[in-house]
C-alpha cells in the first residue's frame, strides 16, 4: 500500500497539523505502509527533496516563501496549487492512495486531480474548528466558497478529529454518512506522573496567537498568584502575540513568577516538572498539547471548545460564568472567562486527591483511546476500505 500525504505546510514549519502527520506517517511506515509527504517550499534554504524520519517528503515551488511582501502569501499558495496539480500528475505511478490533512486549499487541488482526473481513492481530514475550523480557512482563500462548495460534492470521505468538527461539516451541508470520527494520536510515553502532593507548577503549550487564549491564562494566574504565591507558570511556545504576552506580565507584576521557555520540540522534560496542565483555547480541533499532558498523567483544565470536552469526558455539560465544571479525565471552563479559569485552577491547586483522580483517569482514557499507535491500525483499515471499493 502506498500513500501520499499532501499538506502545505511542513517541518521545519510546525504547528498541530504538521506535528500529527509526520507522527502517523511514521506510524504507518512501521506497520509496512510506504509514506511520501508533499508539501510547499516555503522557506528559502529548505531542501526541495529529503528524508525525514525515513520519510520522502518533496517540496513543491511556492514562490520561495513570504518574503515579508505584502499578497505574496496568497501568490505562493496559487503557485503551489499548480505545482502540486503538477506533482500528482508527474507521479501518479508512486502511490495508491491519496490522504490529504486539513480541508484547505491542497484538499481542492488533490481531489480535482486525484479522483476526478487520476481516479485514485482521495480522504481529507480536518484540522480545526469553530472560528478557526478548516471551512472558514478557506473561505478566505480567493475562489475559497467555490471550492469548498465542489469539495462538499466532491469528496469520499472526510475524516473528521472531533464531533464538533463533524458538526462544522454537516451545517455546511456535508453528509454524515461520508465522515468517520478518527481523533488526533499521541505517542504514549514511557514515564508517567507519580506523585501529586505537591501543585507548584502550572505548563500551558500554545502558539502565542489570539486563538490559543495564552493572554486568558496570564490574567486567571494573576488572581491566583494573589492567593497563592508559591504558584509558577512554565508557557512553552512561539508566535506573533510574544511580546504583547511579556508586557501583560510586566505590567500585571509577574515576572517573576512565569517564564516563556519558547518553542520546544521534546516536551516530555517539562511534563516531569508540571503539576497541572492548561488549555486556555478560544478555538481547538484536537489539542496535541492537551493529549500530550494527559498522555503523561497531569490533570489538566481546559476551556469545552473543539475536541476538549471529548478528551475531558464532559462534551454536552453546561457551565455557568464564572465557574467550573468537573468532568471525567478534568476540568473544563468557558473560553475567555477569568475568573472561572481562575476558580478552576485554585480548585485543583487546594484538592491534591482531585489532582491524582483526574491525573490518573485522563492517563489511562488517553491510552485506550488515543495512542498513536490504536489510530494508525485505524487509518489503515480505512485506506484497505477505499482501495477495496475501487478494485
Amino acid at each position: 500500500m502506498r500513500v501520499l500525504m499532501v499538506i502545505s505546510q511542513f517541518y521545519p514549519m510546525i504547528g498541530g497539523a504538521e506535528k500529527q502527520a509526520q507522527l502517523l506517517a511514521t506510524k504507518l511506515m512501521e506497520r509496512g505502509v510506504s509514506v511520501d509527504i508533499v508539501t510547499g517550499w516555503w522557506k528559502f534554504g529548505t531542501a526541495r527533496k529529503e528524508r525525514i524520519d525515513g520519510i520522502q517528503v518533496f517540496r513543491n515551488f511556492a514562490c520561495w516563501g513570504m518574503l515579508g511582501i505584502k499578497g505574496i502569501r496568497t501568490l505562493g499558495a496559487l503557485i503551489y496549487m499548480m505545482s502540486l496539480s503538477l506533482f500528482l500528475l508527474l507521479h501518479k505511478r508512486r502511490y495508491d492512495l491519496i490522504h490529504v490533512h486539513q480541508a484547505l486549499y491542497p484538499a481542492f487541488v488533490s481531489v480535482l486531480v486525484g479522483k476526478r482526473i487520476l481516479r485514485k481513492p482521495v480522504l481529507v481530514k480536518t484540522a480545526s474548528s469553530g472560528k478557526t475550523s478548516d471551512i472558514e480557512g478557506l473561505k478566505k482563500f480567493p475562489l475559497g466558497k467555490f471550492q469548498l462548495k465542489w469539495l462538499l460534492k466532491e469528496m469520499e470521505w472526510l475524516v473528521v478529529v472531533s464531533k464538533m468538527s463533524g458538526k462544522d461539516f454537516e451545517k455546511v451541508g456535508y453528509p454524515k454518512n461520508r465522515m468517520i470520527n478518527i481523533p488526533n494520536g499521541v505517542e504514549i510515553l514511557a514515564g508517567t506522573k507519580s506523585s501529586y502532593d505537591q501543585a507548584g507548577c502550572v505548563l500551558t503549550i500554545a502558539r502565542f496567537s489570539r486563538e490559543k487564549g495564552v493572554d486568558i491564562l496570564i490574567q486567571a494566574l494573576a488572581k491566583v498568584f494573589a492567593e497563592e504565591k508559591h504558584v509558577r507558570l512554565l508557557v512553552l511556545g512561539s508566535g506573533p502575540m510574544i511580546g504583547e504576552m511579556e508586557n501583560m506580565v510586566r505590567s500585571l507584576n509577574m515576572k517573576q513568577s512565569v517564564e516563556f521557555v519558547g518553542f520546544v520540540n521534546e516536551v516530555e522534560e517539562y511534563l516531569r516538572k508540571a503539576d497541572l496542565f492548561i488549555l486556555p483555547s478560544r478555538t481547538e480541533g484536537m489539542s496535541n498539547a492537551l493529549l500530550e499532558a494527559m498522555s503523561y498523567g497531569i490533570p489538566c483544565i481546559a476551556t469545552n471548545v473543539g475536541g476538549n470536552g471529548e478528551l475531558m469526558g464532559g462534551e454536552g455539560k453546561e457551565i455557568r460564568s464564572g465557574e467550573f465544571v468537573t468532568a471525567k479525565n478534568g476540568l473544563l471552563v468557558n473560553a475567555d472567562d477569568v475568573n472561572g479559569l481562575s476558580e478552576a485552577i485554585l480548585y485543583l491547586l487546594r484538592h491534591p486527591e482531585q489532582r491524582e483522580e483526574l491525573g490518573r483517569k485522563g492517563r489511562a482514557f488517553i491510552r485506550e483511546n488515543y495512542s498513536i499507535d490504536l489510530i494508525a491500525d485505524r487509518y489503515i483499515r480505512l485506506y484497505q476500505s477505499m482501495l477495496n471499493k475501487r478494485i
